[in-house]
C-alpha cells in the first residue's frame, strides 16, 4: 500500500468529516445548511476507503449516509442530529488509527494484519520493557467511596448490556455500551491504583475495539472473555487485586478467533449503528446532574426540618394566647403556608432517601450466575415487586443477607439439571425474591424451587455436634442458622463453613428484624426476613439555634478551574487535588454540561477535559471552546488515556495547552495548573 496515497486519503476524509460536522451543527440550530454537500462528502469518503482498503471505515461511511439522509428530510431533532454526530465521531476515530505517521508503517497489508495482531496479544518482559509506574499519590476514602459507587455502576451496566449481547451477538448498542463502561472503568481504576483492573477493562475496550474495526459478532469465545472478565473487576473491586494470568489466556483466545473467517449463518452482520439504539425518549433526555450526598448530611437537613415544625407548634401556641382580635385569621393563614412548605420540604428530604428494589437486580443476578458457574448448576433470578422504594439504610441493611440467601440456594437448594430432568423438573432452577414494605416493616422472601432441606442430614449434623436433633420438623429448621452446622458435602468459598446463615441471622436481629425458614422436600425453600422500620433520623433540638450562615458582598477571586470527565472517580480525585493546590473548582460530567455550564456564565480560568465521553466528547468541546469569540480565551488542558502521537497532535492542531495522560500524578495536575496564575495566599 502506497504510503503517500494513504497519507492524502486520511488528509481528505478529515476534512470531509469536518464539512460534514459544520452542516450538521448548523442544521442543528435552524440554519440552513448545504446537506446535499454532505452527502458528497461521504459518498466520496465511501469510495475512497474501499479504495484504499479500508472496508470498516466505507461501511461507517454509508451508515453515517443513511442517518444524514434522514436529518437532510427534514428531521432536525437533537436525536437524529446526535446519532449522526456519533458516527462522524466514530469514523474520525478509525481515521486515528490509521499507522500513517509512524516510523514503523507496514506497506504490505498482509504483514501489517499480522503486526497488528500480535501487538494486541498481551506483551512480555521479554518483548516489551515494563513501563514506568505512574506517580503514586494519596487517595483519600472519599475518593475510593466514589469509585466503589461508579464501579458498581459501571459493573452493572456491563452486566446488563452482556446479557443482551449473549441473546443478540449482533447489538452494535450492546458493545458501544459495554465498550463504554470499560473505558471509564478503566481511568477510574488507574487513578486508585488499581492496575490490573485497569488492564483488564482495557482488554476488554481494545477486543471491543477490533470487533467494530472487523464489523464480527460476538462469538463464544468472545463471550467467555467478555463475560469472565465482569467478573475478575466485580472481584477485584470487592477483594482486592489479583493475578491476571488467566484473563490472559482468555482473551488472547477471544482475539485469534476475530481473526478467523466468519462461516457463520448466512444472515448479514448488523452494521446499523443506529437501529440499536434505545427508545428516543431515553436517548434525547440528557440525565440531569446528580449530585452524591452522604446520609449524615440529609439527617442533619431532616433534623433541621423536624426543628421548623417544632418551632412552628411553638409560635401557634404563643399567638393562640394574644388577642389579636381580627388580625388572627390573617395569622393563621400565614402558619398553614408555612406549615405546608415545611411539610412538603420534610417529604422530598424522605423522598431523597428512598430508591427501588429493582436497583439492586444486577447485583444480584451477578450473585446467582457466579455461583451457578462454581457450583455447574443452572437458576435465573426473578424479582418481584422491584418498584417498592425503601431508604437507603435498609438496603443497606438487606444486602448482605439477601447475597448470603441467594448463594444458599444455588449451593443447598437447586439441583443439577441433569438430576433436575430426571424428577421431571425444567434443568435450569428458578430463585425468587419478593420486596414488600408498609410503614412499619419490610417483608423480604427468597425462595428457591429446589429440593428443599434435607432434614434427616440436618439432625444428623446437629447430633455430630452435640445439639439436640429436636423431634418438631419446625423447631429442627431453625438448626440451620446454628454456627458450625453445615449439610454441604464439601468445603469452598461458597459452602462448608458453617457461617453463612448464622450471619443472616445475627445481621438481621441486630436491626431488631426475624428470619423465618419454611421447606418442603422436592419443592423448595423460602426464606422470609421481617425488618421493623424503625426512624434512622435523629429527634429535633428544639432550643438549639440555628447556625446562621456568613453573608459576604466580596467576590472571590481565586482561579477557577472547570474539570470535565464521565468518571465520577476521576472528576472527585481531579477536584481534590486542585483544591488542595488553593484552587477553586467546579465539574461537569461530559461535554454537553461543561458546555450549558459556560453559557450560564460559569467561565473558569482553565478547563481539564477528557476525550471520550458520551454526547460531546472532548474534541467537540475543545473545538467548540477554541472557536469561540468569548471562552477561546480559556486554556484547554485534555487528559485522557488515548496515548498516540496522533492524538497529541490534534489536540494541539484544536488549540489545547496541554495533554496529559492518565493515570495522572500530582505533578501533572501542577503542570496544568501552572497555566493560570496562582492563587494569592490568605
Amino acid at each position: 500500500m502506497d504510503r503517500e496515497k494513504l497519507q492524502k486519503f486520511v488528509s481528505s476524509a478529515a476534512a470531509d468529516l469536518a464539512s460534514v460536522r459544520s452542516s450538521l451543527l448548523i442544521a442543528g440550530q435552524g440554519g440552513e445548511a448545504d446537506l446535499a454537500a454532505s452527502a458528497r462528502c461521504l459518498e466520496h469518503l465511501k469510495t475512497e476507503a474501499f479504495t484504499n482498503m479500508q472496508p470498516a471505515l466505507a461501511v461507517m461511511a454509508a451508515d453515517c449516509a443513511t442517518a444524514s439522509a434522514v436529518v437532510a428530510r427534514g428531521d432536525t431533532s437533537g436525536l437524529a442530529i446526535g446519532r449522526t454526530l456519533d458516527l462522524v465521531a466514530a469514523m474520525e476515530a478509525a481515521l486515528l488509527s490509521i499507522p500513517i505517521g509512524s516510523a514503523d508503517f507496514i506497506a504490505d497489508v498482509g504483514q501489517f494484519v499480522e503486526s497488528s495482531f500480535d501487538s494486541l496479544l498481551p506483551e512480555t518482559s521479554e518483548t516489551q520493557p515494563s513501563p514506568a509506574p505512574p506517580e503514586a499519590f494519596d487517595i483519600d476514602d472519599e475518593t475510593l467511596d466514589v469509585f466503589r459507587d461508579e464501579a458498581g455502576d459501571l459493573l452493572a451496566s456491563i452486566d446488563t448490556n452482556l446479557r443482551t449481547l449473549a441473546n443478540a451477538p449482533g447489538s452494535r448498542a450492546a458493545l458501544w455500551e459495554i465498550r463504554r463502561s470499560s473505558h471509564t472503568f478503566k481511568g477510574a481504576a488507574g487513578i486508585v491504583g488499581l492496575t490490573n483492573a485497569a488492564a483488564v477493562a482495557h482488554q476488554m475496550e481494545d477486543l471491543l475495539d477490533k470487533m467494530v474495526e472487523l464489523q464480527r459478532d460476538a462469538t463464544p469465545e468472545v463471550m467467555e472473555f467478555l463475560n469472565g472478565a465482569a467478573v475478575r473487576l466485580n472481584s477485584i473491586v470487592r477483594f482486592g487485586e489479583a493475578s491476571n494470568d488467566a484473563a490472559d489466556e482468555s482473551y488472547a483466545r477471544a482475539l485469534a478467533c476475530l481473526d478467523l473467517p466468519d462461516d457463520r449463518s448466512a444472515e448479514p452482520v448488523n452494521t446499523d449503528f443506529t437501529s440499536s439504539k434505545p427508545l428516543p425518549e431515553s436517548v434525547h433526555t440528557p440525565a440531569g446532574p446528580v449530585v452524591r450526598v452522604s446520609l449524615e448530611r440529609l439527617d442533619d437537613l431532616l433534623r433541621i426540618c423536624n426543628g421548623l415544625l417544632v418551632n412552628r407548634s411553638a409560635l401557634v401556641e404563643r399567638f393562640a394566647e394574644l388577642n389579636l382580635n381580627g388580625r388572627a385569621e390573617k395569622v393563621n393563614e400565614l402558619f398553614e403556608v408555612g406549615r405546608r412548605l415545611t411539610g412538603e420540604l420534610k417529604d422530598k428530604l424522605t423522598q431523597i432517601r428512598m430508591v427501588k428494589f429493582s436497583t439492586l437486580e444486577t447485583r444480584l443476578a451477578r450473585a446467582v450466575n457466579v455461583t451457578c458457574t462454581d457450583e455447574a448448576k443452572k437458576a435465573s433470578l426473578e424479582i418481584e415487586n422491584g418498584e417498592v422504594e425503601i431508604d437507603t439504610r435498609h438496603i443497606d441493611a438487606l444486602i448482605e443477607p439477601l447475597l448470603h440467601l441467594l448463594k444458599n440456594a444455588v449451593v443447598h437448594g437447586i439441583e443439577r439439571p441433569e438430576t433436575r430432568r430426571l424428577i421431571g423438573k425444567p434443568e435450569k432452577g428458578a430463585v425468587r425474591v419478593r420486596i414488600d414494605a408498609n410503614e412499619a416493616a419490610i417483608i423480604l422472601t427468597v425462595a428457591d424451587d429446589g429440593a428443599g432441606i434435607p432434614l434427616a442430614r440436618l439432625r444428623e449434623k446437629a447430633a455430630s455436634i452435640g445439639r439436640d436433633p429436636l423431634d418438631d420438623d419446625s423447631e429442627a429448621l431453625k438448626l440451620i442458622f446454628e454456627r458450625g452446622l453445615t449439610t454441604a458435602e464439601k468445603l469452598d468459598l461458597n459452602a462448608g463453613r458453617g457461617v453463612g446463615l448464622s450471619i443472616v441471622k445475627e445481621s438481621v436481629e441486630s436491626r431488631g428484624g426475624s428470619v423465618m425458614v419454611d421447606s418442603k422436600p422436592q419443592v423448595g425453600t423460602t426464606f422470609t426476613i421481617l425488618l421493623p422500620l424503625h426512624s434512622a433520623r435523629p429527634e429535633p433540638e428544639p432550643n438549639e439555634p440555628a447556625d446562621e450562615a456568613p453573608v459576604s458582598d466580596i467576590i472571590d477571586t481565586t482561579p477557577l478551574v472547570l474539570v470535565v470527565d464521565d468518571s465520577s472517580t476521576i472528576r472527585s480525585q481531579l477536584a481534590r487535588l486542585i483544591e488542595q493546590a488553593g484552587f477553586r473548582v467546579i465539574t461537569a460530567n461530559n461535554g454537553a454540561d461543561a458546555l450549558e455550564l459556560l453559557l450560564n456564565n460559569k467561565e473558569p480560568d482553565l478547563i481539564l477535559s477528557d476525550i471520550e465521553m458520551p454526547q460531546i466528547d472532548g474534541w467537540q468541546f475543545l473545538e467548540y471552546v477554541k472557536t469561540d469569540d468569548n471562552f477561546g480565551r480559556i486554556p484547554v488542558v485534555m487528559v485522557t488515556s488515548l496515548d498516540a502521537d496522533e492524538h497529541r497532535e490534534r489536540a494541539f492542531s484544536l488549540g489545547a495547552s496541554d495533554y496529559i495522560v492518565k493515570p495522572f500524578g500530582t505533578r501533572d495536575v501542577e503542570r496544568a495548573l501552572s497555566i493560570i496564575k496562582a492563587p494569592v495566599a490568605a
